[in-house]
Parts: structure tokens; sequence; C-alpha cells
């Protein structure tokens, strides 16, 4: 037997056991996935779906029609444009940032940033539920890391005071603890309690020597003011040393800009292997790029963020008043993450998990599938065990029926197994 067939029997094998546990990744058709309305993409202010987007995109095109379509060159020789120049000064300012660095995407940007910033003698607290190119960057870096459960402050805290207790350099504050947190997450679809963090870092480590790094990648564009994202709308862009903003979410396109001080951006530039030996973004990314903005930033962007606040408050008000919810979270059918605290803030993401504690998130999504809308079956490792899950994503132009109607879907899936579970017990 070659070489290939020994190593293509090995793969097969792999992929053959994560069928067997129903969480093989198989892209699915194209053709299936647009004849059915969309509540799974990212495409969450409806930029894309809509040709807003191309049109915006169109018009950079035409504003520059000496255009060249390759990059040429990494961004240490030829690469950085003055096009690309001009869009990480513009982003810098439009997030109220010293400076930013513009990434082909924001793996990409994750990966260069915590390979590179954090030094030997630091340390990385991070939330456990972090984006896994945080994690790959953390693995080529030197510094060492120390994660605290989910949005768990009390664990957040235990986890500094113990850096404190064990590390002389944190306490003498010659070593920077960094920090780590999502905005919004995207598995999750909660909220970063940032304030109560930042509170909680002062009282622990007063040295100050802590360090912030959010990632906003499903906040860009949804909140704050223009679309600028969570930290603006909470004016902590003082506090918050370092944002990674992605524009392949709310933006609708591709690319990525880590905002932080000029020496880190050099920093990074000048030992950040995937900026030092990978090609420059190419002017075609970033025009799309500088067409969202300017989309996000405008009064249609506004009114885009306003309906979709309205549909995702919509979309949980049809969730708790339909007349089988209590039944359904009482037993487990399905559990949505963070319902208890719907509308008790001053925005909603449009992100929910319909969590099956049974493992049946992929006869869920065939379900939901089946009656005309697309929704994204979720599993290990991308999700912890046991938490495979269901994601369904409000966007800014669903309606109103379309809302109604997927609620209604997998309320009457939920609905069936409840009649389910009762016949059993009364065996």
């Amino acid at each position: 037997m070659s070489g290939e067939k020994v190593l293509n029997s090995k793969l097969q094998t792999q992929l053959e056991q994560r069928e067997r546990q129903k969480r093989l990744m198989q892209p699915p058709n194209p053709g299936m996935v647009n004849q059915l309305v969309d509540f799974g993409s990212n495409d969450t202010l409806s930029i894309a779906t809509s040709r807003a987007l191309t049109k915006g995109f169109l018009e950079q095109l035409d504003a520059h029609p000496n255009f060249i379509v390759g990059s040429t060159s990494t961004r240490i020789f030829e690469g950085t444009t003055h096009y690309l120049d001009d869009i990480e000064r513009d982003l810098a300012r439009f997030h109220k940032a010293e400076a930013g660095l513009f990434f082909n995407s924001g793996f990409d940007a994750n990966v260069a940033l915590w390979s590179t910033v954090p030094r030997p003698d630091d340390v990385v607290v991070h939330d456990e539920y972090i984006h896994a190119s945080i994690h790959d960057g953390m693995r080529r870096g030197r510094a060492q890391t120390r994660s605290f459960a989910h949005n768990d402050l009390q664990d957040f805290r235990r986890a500094l005071e113990a850096l404190r207790d064990d590390r002389k350099g944190v306490k003498d504050g010659k070593s920077v603890v960094f920090v780590a947190v999502e905005s919004f997450y995207s598995m999750d679809g909660d909220v970063v309690p940032i304030q109560e963090m930042l509170r909680i870092s002062q009282e622990v480590l007063p040295q100050g020597n802590v360090v912030y790094a959010m990632d906003e990648a499903h906040s860009n564009g949804l909140i704050g003011r223009d679309g600028s994202g969570l930290v603006c709308h909470y004016g902590l862009e003082k506090e918050i040393g370092i944002r990674v903003h992605t524009c392949g979410k709310g933006l609708a396109s591709t690319g990525a800009i880590v905002l932080c001080s000029e020496t880190m951006r050099m920093s990074m530039i000048n030992y950040a292997r995937n900026i030092v030996f990978s090609t420059a973004p190419s002017f075609v990314t970033v025009a799309a790029v500088r067409a969202g903005y300017e989309l996000v930033a405008s009064e249609e962007g506004e009114q885009r963020r306003r309906r979709l606040q309205q549909n995702t408050r919509y979309f949980e008000r049809m969730v708790t008043q339909h007349k089988q919810w209590d039944e359904v979270s009482k037993q487990g059918i399905i559990q949505i993450p963070g319902s208890e605290n719907w509308g008790s803030g001053p925005f909603e993401t449009p992100i929910f998990a319909l969590i099956t504690p049974g493992g049946e998130e992929n006869e869920l999504a065939d379900h939901i599938r089946g009656n005309g809308y697309w929704v994204d079956s979720v599993h290990y490792p991308i999700v912890p065990k046991q938490l495979g899950r269901v994601r369904l994503t409000v966007h800014a132009d669903n309606t109103k029926e379309q809302i109604e109607r997927v609620v209604g879907v997998f309320m009457e899936w939920a609905g069936a197994r409840v009649k389910k579970e009762g016949r059993r017990a009364k065996l």
C-alpha cells in the first residue's frame, strides 16, 4: 500500500468517526441555502443580501478607475498602498483609536496580535469562550495563559487574585496582564460585562498593569455611534487598549483591523509572521470594507441598526409569548442562553443558541430548513461537548411574518417532543 493510500485511510477513519458522532462538518449546497429565508448568516444588517454593499463597492471602483487588482507584495515591501494607508488612518479615527493595522481576516488579525504583542513575562487571562483564532495566536506566543469561566465575574476576580498572589511581577506592576474577551459571543449571543470587569481589575491590580483586548467581530456596525461598536457605545476607548474589528459580519465583506497604539502596530509589522510573509490586502478587499463603513455610518445604516434591534426584540417576544415556551424551556427540550435577561439592557444581540440537550441539533436544524428557513447546526469542537445547538441569527431585512413563522416552526418541533416525553412519563 502506498504512503498516500495509508494516509487517506487514516484520514477517512477520522472522518467516519466524526460522522458517527453526528458532528461531521460539510459545507451546504449553495443552491439549497439560497432558496431558504436567511436566519443563519452573519450578514446581520442585510447589506450583502440586499446588494446595498455591492452598490457602494462599485462606487468605490468608479471613484478609483486606475486601481490595481493585486496588492503585488507584502506589507513590509510594496504592498502598503496609499489606499490601504488611508483606510487604516480613517478607521482608527472612526473608532477613536491611536492607530490601526489592517489584515486579510479577523483570524489573521488575532493570530498576529496574540503571537506577537504579549511578552514572555506577561500573562493572558481569557474568557473560556474566546474565538479559536485567539487560542491559535496564544499558542504561538510566549506569554502564559489562564482562563476564567464564561462571563463569570467571580471567577474572573479569582483568576486575577491568583496571579497577583503567585507572581511578583504581576503584583509589582512589571508584568502585563492581558484580558482577552469578545463583545458579543458568537455562539451564545451574550454580551461581555466589560464595565464590571474593568472595576474588578482596578480593585485587584491597582498598579494599572492590565491591558484589555476586545474582539468586536459581532458588534462592529451594529451598535455605538455610527455602528462603531461596543467600546464606543460605552465610551471606553481609553480603557480598552486593543480592539479587533472584523469586517465579515455586520460589515458583510472580509478583512479586519487591529486598533492599538502606534508602538503595538509597528511591533506587529516587524514580528507578526502573517504580516511579514503574507501578501498585503488587495484594493478589492479594502474597497469593499470602505464601502461597508460608509454604508453603516450613513442614515441607511442607522435605519438598518434600528430595524435589526426591532426584529431582535420581536423575535424574543414571539418566543417568550408562545404558548409552549414555558413548558419547552422547563423540560429542557430547547434552552436559549440568556433568555431570562431579554429586554433588560439597552440593546439586544441578534444571535440565538437553540440548545438541544438530547443531542438533537441536527434533527431540529433539518426540521427548520425543511420548512423554508436556513439555520446552522453547530457541534463540538466549535462549542463545548453536550452543548450542541442550532444557531439562529436575526437580520435587519427579516420580516415580522418570517420571524413569527420560524419561531412557530421550532416550537412545533419542540411541542412534539413535549408530547413524546409526556407519553413516556405515563408508561
